[in-house]
């Protein structure tokens, strides 16, 4: 017969109470680490995606039918082929895509309600490569330009990070394959936004317009884009192979080429055909680029 005392009620509910409090010490640090790192799992599924460049599109290599007949300065039309395999930005960089690689926003309308989905504009090249290189940095690629002031070396298409496309690129884009006059069209209101007044106009949102038969929009009117040739005036007339342009500038004409005309300009300047120079530093509110990279 156990003839221990009976331990009082308020005995057994402190052991039992203890009994919790230890548990709880123990368990609660290891929940509360679950519940955190739970909430930030959370947290950053919900972050939005940082937009630092337009999509990229894929493009075939081929050969095509390079210049015109209309201006001097896109004649002789010659065939050029190109072999490297590349992919081009559907639209030009907009300018919440340039504010979030270079930290600034040098655009004429930066303050309309639209402003972020417009191209970038007033960038001059070398803003345009300074782009390049930022970016290639930041999705960890390799950096396909050296910049010395204004002196730049460009690695060559091998390279696998970011950079603007070369003339022929550009225009063996814009025509992808379609033969019309414009990137998409033979209506130049089709495809691209052009002849408005320079002091009440401006530039409008990206792919607004339809696109080319390649998915790519803008490339005529909107904002001419940097290329990365120097300007020559007319072209070569026998054929070429993955043509860069000159080695140098001209001593009379140091300017890079830009192309697809801008909101400002006529219908004739949005044509694939057509080119214009304006030297590397320049800047004004119808000059923008967008983007291309070599694969595999």
């Amino acid at each position: 017969m156990d003839r221990r005392p009976k331990k009082p009620k308020w005995a057994v509910m402190t052991q039992v109470s203890g009994v919790l409090c230890i548990g709880l010490g123990l368990c609660y640090p290891w929940w509360k680490i679950w519940r955190d790192s739970a909430r930030e799992a959370v947290t950053e599924v919900k972050l939005p995606t940082r937009k630092l460049r337009p999509a990229m599109i894929g493009l075939p290599v081929g050969k095509f039918r390079m210049g015109g007949e209309m201006i001097h300065e896109e004649k002789p039309i010659h065939e050029v082929e190109l072999t490297t395999p590349f992919a081009m930005s559907e639209t030009e960089v907009t300018q919440a895509q340039y504010q979030e690689v270079m930290g600034r926003n040098p655009s004429h309308f930066r303050m309309e309600s639209d402003s972020a989905e417009r191209p970038v504009e007033s960038v001059s090249w070398l803003d345009a490569i300074e782009y390049c290189n930022k970016l290639s940095e930041q999705e960890s690629l390799e950096r396909c330009y050296k910049m010395n002031g204004e002196d730049v070396e460009w690695s060559g298409p091998s390279c696998k990070g970011y950079r603007l496309p070369t003339e022929a690129e550009w225009e063996y884009a814009a025509r992808a394959e379609e033969g019309t006059e414009y990137a998409g069209s033979d209506k130049a209101e089709d495809v691209a936004w052009f002849g408005e007044d320079f002091n009440k106009g401006g530039t409008h949102p990206v792919k607004k317009k339809q696109p080319n038969q390649w998915g790519l929009y803008d490339l005529s009117g909107n904002v001419w884009e940097w290329v990365w040739d120097w300007y020559r005036d007319g072209y070569e007339a026998k054929p070429e192979k993955d043509p860069v342009g000159p080695p140098k500038p001209s001593k009379v004409m140091a300017s890079r080429v830009v192309r697809g005309g801008s909101w400002a300009g006529d219908a004739r300047r949005t044509r694939v055909a057509d080119r214009v120079r304006y030297p590397p530093a320049y800047r004004n509110q119808g000059l923008g680029f967008r983007l291309v990279r070599s694969y595999p």
